[in-house]
């Protein structure tokens, strides 16, 4: 199966890296640069007889990772690849089935056409469109009391969210950190956790991003 995937991958790569997509065969993603990270297309790979292959969409922007990662429970060795915001196509994706069983040589053609299909009408579209530090912004912080479907843990929400406020200059950026702050509260996080989203509200508090 492995010999499998890396057939597709190998061919999935034809076409992304002449979209300016560079391979990382490792971490089963290709990334594109943009002006504040990175955009990123990953693989998800589960099961033997068929291997099921799944899509998942990525956007980092490099100085909410820098600053709010650490706070996360995340381990230091992967910080360098954290994403601001990852979601599975199933959740953007207007077909029903969500992921490719990959069974035999003769799948690959239809499974690459499939996912540049949904790439092409969805995936890149899509990270255009959030793919910066004001629509992510937004997209966390609009409605802070309510649950995001792209988002489905709110201590790394909350910290992801102060950072990105802060990063678009947001006016009412400290009644943000007070609506995390009772939200995460009234949730009853741990100690721990509370104590670092408390650290990371107090070192923003006095950094300027100018």
């Amino acid at each position: 199966m492995k010999k499998l995937f890396n057939k597709l991958y190998s061919e999935l790569a034809l076409t992304l890296i002449s979209l300016d997509y560079e391979a990382f065969p490792a971490r089963r993603q290709f990334r594109r640069i943009s002006e504040n990270g990175y955009h990123s297309m990953i693989l998800s790979v589960a099961g033997q007889q068929p291997t099921e292959i799944e899509v998942f969409l990525g956007i980092r922007i490099d100085m909410v990772e820098e600053l709010a990662y650490q706070f996360t429970d995340g381990l230091k060795e992967y910080g360098p690849y954290s994403t601001t915001l990852i979601v599975p196509a199933r959740k953007i994706s207007s077909e029903p089935q969500y992921f490719y069983s990959l069974t035999t040589e003769g799948d690959i053609p239809e499974i690459q056409r499939k996912i540049m299909l949904f790439m092409n009408e969805q995936g890149f579209p899509f990270l255009k469109e959030y793919g910066n530090v004001k629509a992510l912004d937004k997209l966390y912080n609009q409605n802070p009391e309510q649950k995001l479907s792209y988002v489905t843990n709110e201590f790394h929400r909350a910290l992801r969210g102060i950072v990105l406020a802060k990063l678009a200059q947001q006016s009412s950026w400290k009644e943000l950190v007070e609506q995390y702050r009772t939200k995460l509260q009234k949730r009853g996080l741990p100690e721990v956790q509370m104590q670092r989203y408390e650290r990371l509200a107090n070192f923003l508090t006095n950094y300027s991003f100018s």
